[in-house]
């Protein structure tokens, strides 16, 4: 974090300071930067990797569900507005007029169902059981 602290306030506009060129042609504040540039990707860039890799696994799997939400809901006008009861529970309630909910059907995966994408656990952090 202080690295890009740094890095920031080396960015800054200011006074042009006395630039003396170093052997591949850049000023010594632009090759300064780019060790501090190459030295954050050193540190984070692995965790990046990670996460990104982490992320196209998670959406991956959206797709699925993204439809079985789309079956479940129908149309979002035939429902009242979110509400928050006192618990933190949100409601959000179907419209008297509106017409029935489609039938379920066979599409709906149940939560066990081993078709869904598995959320990956860190083993070094607590486990909260919901």
């Amino acid at each position: 974090m202080r690295r890009l602290l740094i890095l920031v306030l080396l960015a800054m506009p200011g006074a042009a300071p006395a630039q003396t060129e170093t052997e591949d042609g850049l000023g010594l504040v632009e090759r300064g930067l780019g060790i501090i540039a190459e030295n954050l990707w050193s540190e984070l860039g692995p965790d990046l990797n990670r996460l990104g890799q982490d992320m196209g696994g998670a959406l991956a799997g959206l797709p699925p569900l993204l439809k079985d939400l789309a079956a479940l809901v129908d149309d979002l006008g035939n429902y009242e507005p979110p509400e928050r009861l006192e618990n933190g529970d949100i409601l959000i309630r179907r419209k008297a007029e509106a017409p029935p909910p489609p039938p379920l059907g066979e599409s709906l995966r149940e939560p066990g169902d081993p078709a869904l994408p598995q959320v990956p656990v860190d083993p070094d952090q607590p486990e909260i059981p919901l």
